[in-house]
């Protein structure tokens, strides 16, 4: 049976509708929506990114501190520009003896004196090398041996700073520098340049836990067994004392313990009574008196173990008067400048307050009439410029050179920029070749607009 072929399907009549218009191309109509275009990013865009990305720069009381600057050593009482021995004169008694400071080569000039602070941590801690070699030191009594060494002089220094003590005991410290062996005699020894890496930051927890008080570190190291005794061999080939100072760090003494008296089991730990120590803790307050630049006196009234006289108490609080004074007025001065030849340098409403309030101190201190009083003003003073001189929002522009910048601003502006300028140079170009030909485009839209349109094709 054959199969029945249908016919095409009778198309449907669709309806006759408006003729699209072309929009006409007027000159001056492109010309406003582009000149439109442009205003609103010069006027509103421009602006706006100028107001969101501008640095805030506060002014700084420039002449305050230059006047500071000048003369801050008359302004402060107590203060002159004398040094040595002439700037204690008067203030000890005859039985103190006084250490000349303006020789260069004295140990004694305060280099390594940690920075004056109201407050200070002190961290004792007994380090063993290696106590599975045995022969170690488990333990320690640490309130005798700080009561009989270091706590007078914490106690005759409680009207210039507040201390806090904590102690530890370590079992495991290994050394990160390298340990010789002595020919022809018996122990090892460190060579005394390298020093500087014999504290092991890295696998010693020398933690103190949060704080924001300058803490001083006092070690107590017992090397292992097998490197006893351990010395510390000078440049000149000769052995020095066993104990070094880090400066504004704190201080360490190495403790090389005795031999047992009787044959014992290493696994056995050394019980040593608390007189053997005592002399490393002497040796600790020698190193605190240093890093406090009590060490500027040497004074028959006061030994080691020995509280300070109020007098030595007021020439220590006049040195640190000076130093705090002098670093306070040089980090003010310094923040000026660095804000002057940095002009894209931010200085936010803290660091005008904090260079503001740090002026306010000295003008107290100017005013006062007791050594420590000004002390405490100066101190004060000196924590507040550090602050405004380390303030984060200042540091980050000092690594941000202006190639960076445009690394940043161009992928920003340019994509919003080209087109812009593009559509401007081709409109400026259309109208420079009309008006080269003398024509003008025509009104009514583009060419064979008006033409009639040719009869649409009527469906069946």
């Amino acid at each position: 049976m054959a199969d029945t072929v249908k016919g095409p399907e009778p198309l449907t009549r669709v309806p006759e509708g408006p003729t699209p218009v072309a929009v006409p191309d007027d000159p001056s109509s492109r010309m406003t929506i582009l000149a439109s275009i442009w205003a609103i990013a010069l006027l509103l865009g421009v602006p706006l990114w100028w107001r969101t990305t501008a640095l805030e720069r506060r002014t700084l009381p420039e002449s305050r501190i230059q006047t500071w600057e000048a003369n801050y050593r008359d302004r402060i009482p107590f203060l002159d520009r004398l040094s040595g021995k002439s700037l204690f004169k008067g203030l000890l008694p005859s039985a103190v003896t006084i250490t000349d400071l303006s020789r260069p080569e004295d140990p004694t000039d305060g280099s390594a004196a940690a920075k004056f602070s109201r407050q200070y941590k002190l961290a004792f801690t007994l380090l063993n090398e290696d106590s599975t070699l045995g022969n170690a030191v488990l333990g320690w009594d640490a309130p005798a041996l700080l009561q009989n060494s270091v706590v007078p002089l914490l106690d005759s220094l409680a009207p210039l700073h507040n201390f806090t003590v904590e102690t530890q005991v370590q079992y495991f410290a290994p050394l990160a520098i390298e340990v010789h062996r002595a020919d022809g005699q018996e122990g090892t020894y460190v060579d005394e340049a390298d020093l500087r890496a014999f504290v092991n930051n890295a696998e010693w927890n020398l933690a103190t836990g949060d704080t924001l008080d300058p803490v001083l570190q006092f070690l107590l190291f017992v090397p292992s067994a097998e490197h006893r005794p351990l010395r510390i061999r000078k440049h000149d080939g000769h052995y020095a004392p066993p104990a070094f100072i880090s400066p504004q760090r704190g201080g360490v003494v190495i403790y090389n313990p005795p031999a047992p008296a009787h044959e014992q089991p290493p696994s056995i730990p050394l019980d040593l009574p608390t007189a053997a120590l005592l002399p490393s803790f002497r040796t600790f307050e020698r190193q605190l008196r240093t890093l406090l630049d009590v060490s500027v006196l040497v004074s028959s009234t006061s030994p080691i173990g020995a509280r300070l006289s109020p007098a030595e108490v007021d020439a220590v609080a006049l040195r640190r008067l000076r130093k705090a004074a002098d670093d306070t007025v040089e980090t003010l001065a310094a923040t000026v400048r660095l804000a002057s030849e940095i002009q894209n340098m931010r200085i936010n409403g803290d660091v005008q307050q904090r260079v503001s309030a740090a002026l306010d101190q000295l003008d107290e201190a100017a005013s006062s009439d007791s050594v420590l009083v000004a002390l405490s003003h100066v101190a004060a003073a000196q924590s507040l410029a550090s602050r405004a001189y380390f303030d984060p929002s200042m540091m980050g522009m000092l690594y941000f050179p202006d190639e960076h910048k445009y690394a940043v601003y161009t992928p920003l502006f340019g994509p919003v920029a080209v087109p812009l300028v593009l559509a401007l140079l081709k409109e400026l170009k259309q109208r420079r070749y009309e008006r080269k030909r003398g024509k003008k485009r025509p009104a009514g839209g583009t060419a064979g607009a008006d033409e009639a349109e040719p009869p649409q094709p009527k469906l069946a």
